[in-house]
C-alpha cells in the first residue's frame, strides 16, 4: 500500500475545513466538508465536467453487473451520484445507500428509488437483511490493511456472499510514476510536497485487493479495468 494525501476536493481547500493532519479524516471532517460543498454548488450539474463524466461511466459500468437485480445496497454513497444515475438507467431499482455523513446525501434526498441510511455497515443495517446486489464505491481507500479485511469478512459474515469494490484508488505503474514525478516537484519546491497535504487514505495494488478478498473468504475474485486509474474487484463466495 501507499499512502495517499489530498490538498483539495471539488474545488475546496481541505486546509478550510481543518489544518491538514497525518490522521485520516473524521466524520466531523466530512460533514464540515459537505457543508461548504452545498454552499458552493448548487446540484449536480455544477460539479466538474470531467468528474461527472467519469461518474456517469462508473454507473453505467456497474449498471452492467446489476442485470436484473433490483434490491441493491450501496456501502459508501457519498453524495449519491452514481446511485441518482443508476436509477435513472433502471427506473424500477431500489438502492439502500449507507452513507456516514447526515450532510452528503442532500441532493438525493428527493428521489424515491433512494433510501439513504446514515452510519456504517453492517451496523446500521437491521440485523436480518437481504440484498440482491452489493456494492462499494470509492471506500477502500480509507482502510488500513488489517481494517479492510475486517470489513470484507463482515460482508461473509452478515451472509453476503457476492461483493463489488469499485476503486479509483489503484496503485499501478501509472499511479507510481506519477507520484514519483510529484515528490521529485515537492523536493525542488516546485509544487507542495505531497506529505504536506491532508492524510486521506491508502492506494492498493490489484493483488493487495485479491488478497484482501480471498482472506476474507470471498475465494472466487475477478477484476476488470474502468480507464486508466479505476478497477472493479468483484468477489465470490
Amino acid at each position: 500500500m501507499k499512502k495517499l494525501y489530498q490538498f483539495e476536493w471539488h474545488g475546496i481547500s481541505l486546509n478550510d475545513i481543518d489544518a491538514f493532519s497525518k490522521s485520516l479524516p473524521s466524520k466531523s471532517f466530512y460533514n464540515k466538508f459537505y457543508e461548504k460543498l452545498f454552499e458552493k454548488y448548487n446540484g449536480f450539474y455544477e460539479l466538474d465536467e470531467d468528474w461527472l463524466k467519469y461518474k456517469n461511466e462508473v454507473a453505467n459500468c456497474l449498471n452492467s453487473h446489476l442485470k436484473n437485480k433490483i434490491n441493491v445496497l450501496s456501502i459508501g454513497s457519498g453524495i449519491g451520484i452514481v446511485e441518482n444515475t443508476l436509477t435513472k438507467l433502471n427506473p424500477n431499482l431500489r438502492i439502500t445507500a449507507i452513507e456516514p455523513s447526515e450532510n452528503a446525501s442532500r441532493w438525493v434526498k428527493d428521489n424515491p428509488n433512494i433510501a439513504v441510511v446514515n452510519g456504517y455497515f453492517p451496523k446500521c443495517l437491521k440485523r436480518e437483511f437481504s440484498f440482491d446486489f452489493v456494492y462499494a464505491n470509492s471506500i477502500d481507500y480509507v482502510f488500513n490493511e488489517q481494517e479492510y479485511r475486517d470489513f470484507l469478512k463482515s460482508l461473509v459474515d452478515c451472509g453476503v456472499s457476492e461483493f463489488l469494490v469499485i476503486s479509483s484508488a489503484n496503485y499501478n505503474t501509472w499511479v507510481s510514476i506519477k507520484l514519483f514525478v510529484k515528490e521529485i516537484l515537492g523536493a525542488m519546491g516546485i509544487i507542495n510536497k505531497q506529505d504536506n497535504g491532508q492524510f486521506w487514505g491508502y492506494l492498493r495494488s490489484k493483488i493487495e485487493h485479491i488478497e484482501a478478498m480471498q482472506r476474507s473468504g470471498f475465494n472466487d475474485v475477478k477484476i476488470t479495468k474502468l480507464g486508466t486509474d479505476t478497477i472493479f474487484i468483484k468477489g465470490k463466495i
